[in-house]
């Protein structure tokens, strides 16, 4: 009989964030860009539930950690908050060099449960419309109307 490999010890040294599949499988999260996916997860890592529930990051920091312009992560910080995965609790103010405060919204904050505003995030409706509803008036009349331009 052949003989196991150990794997040795698996226990790691410091903390850890999780990321339920409910959030990974939601719409809201798959709408998401690159950009703001990693910015959440920048957030989720400087949660610690037990000692402070707001996170701050500035929107400076947030480009540096993640290698990006500064106004690609403004848009992300964006998205996030449109989205539902984050909420602004304070407001940054740039003359005193305080970053805003924002929390998670999946995750506990002051003793109370996770808001989850995520979970109402739907997509738009972006389906394009049938065929069938251009009536064929309007169609020839656009034809001529760009015939007529193009002359």
């Amino acid at each position: 009989m052949a003989k196991k490999k150990s794997l040795g010890s698996l226990d790691r040294k410091g903390q850890f964030f999780r990321t339920y599949k409910v959030i990974f499988e939601s719409n809201a999260f798959r709408s998401l860009d690159c950009n703001a996916r990693c910015l959440l997860h920048e957030l989720h890592a400087l949660y610690i539930p037990t000692r402070n529930e707001d996170v701050f990051l500035s929107t400076r920091d947030a480009a540096r950690r993640l290698g990006i312009h500064p106004d690609t992560a403004r848009k992300a910080f964006y998205a996030l908050e449109a989205k539902g995965f984050i909420k602004l609790t304070r407001g940054g103010l740039w003359q005193q060099r305080l970053a805003r405060e924002w929390r998670l919204t999946f995750e506990s904050y002051r003793n109370r449960e996770p808001s989850d505003e995520w979970a109402q995030y739907h997509e738009p409706n972006t389906e394009p419309k049938p065929r069938g509803s251009l009536a064929q008036s309007e169609g020839q009349g656009s034809l001529k109307k760009l015939a007529e331009v193009e002359e």
